[in-house]
């Protein structure tokens, strides 16, 4: 704001004088310059300010993906976050009980991965739209926050988190997306 007024208050003090019609050409020349050298300011002040602009745009911009982002894993994180007992609760019942369709498996035990893994399996593949599947990145860092694991330094989840959300990933999203490019049963 201080360049702004201070541009305002030098246009008005530089405001050109109506020059008289015997003025000489040399006068004229002089007040010409000076214009020039007046608006050359204004021009370089018009500049600066939209260059600050600039960058607090980036800036903003910067922070608010930043902060999308990290709400995004925070939300993604808060879908598995259930207690590791409420998953055995919900599972427990029998499969008469549960009115949506599932696989029911007997284990000896659970362990609080497996309840998380189960927890993001049914959170992010259960009802997911074929057309858009979660990003595996996505399932990766939920895990990680659920386990506690650390991200690893460029950002990305830690390879537990990424293994493990490949574990979990359906079939049908694997050979549809043609990154596992697994041998024919036959031939192992």
């Amino acid at each position: 704001m201080k360049e702004l007024n201070a541009w305002m208050v030098t246009g008005m003090e530089s405001a050109p004088l109506m020059l008289s019609a015997n003025a000489t050409p040399g006068q004229r020349l002089q007040r010409a310059e000076a214009e020039v050298r007046r608006l050359t300011r204004c021009m370089e002040m018009k500049d600066r300010q939209l260059c600050e602009l600039r960058k607090a745009l980036a800036h903003s911009a910067t922070v608010h993906y930043s902060f999308e982002d990290r709400l995004q894993r925070e939300l993604d994180s808060l879908r598995i976050m259930m207690p590791v007992n409420g998953f055995q609760e919900h599972w427990d019942k029998s499969s008469t009980d549960r009115p949506e369709e599932g696989i029911v498996v007997k284990l000896p035990y659970m362990t609080s991965i497996l309840s998380i893994l189960f927890d993001a399996m049914c959170t992010f593949w259960a009802d997911c739209d074929p057309d858009h599947p979660p990003k595996s990145a996505t399932v990766a860092h939920a895990i990680d926050e659920r386990l506690g694991l650390s991200s690893q330094q460029n950002g990305e989840a830690s390879r537990s988190g990424q293994a493990y959300a490949s574990a979990i990933r359906p079939d049908w999203v694997k050979a549809a997306d043609n990154r596992h490019h697994g041998r024919p049963a036959g031939a192992r």
